[in-house]
């Protein structure tokens, strides 16, 4: 016979596992070409490099990063992004499409 406070606690802690598994999961936001992602609280930004290597940068609070610009370097398409009207991080920054995420915080 199974005991209710067992049965109450196992519940318990099945609920806590899964709600503390989806807290922590961040989700990847990849905006398309002219969309924005705000970020009132930073997060970071990751991608793979023109030359295959990965790269990830800290996003500070602030205004909107927007995709900026698209573009195709022997059959792989790039970004480029824009924060406040300027080239962001800086303007040599770019990411494939297909491999770059925001994450907030």
């Amino acid at each position: 016979m199974v005991r209710p406070l067992f049965l109450i606690l196992s519940i318990a802690a099945v609920i806590a596992i899964v709600v503390g598994s989806n807290t922590f999961a961040q989700t990847c936001l990849r905006p398309k070409w002219t969309e924005c992602v705000s970020f009132p609280n930073g997060g970071r930004h990751t991608g793979i490099s023109p030359y295959g290597k990965p790269v990830e940068i800290e996003v500070p609070p602030g205004p909107d990063i927007c995709v900026s610009t698209e573009w195709e370097i022997e059959a792989e398409t790039y970004a480029l992004f824009a924060r406040g009207g300027m080239p962001w991080p800086n303007r040599d920054w770019e990411v494939r499409v297909e491999t770059f995420c925001f994450y907030r915080n």
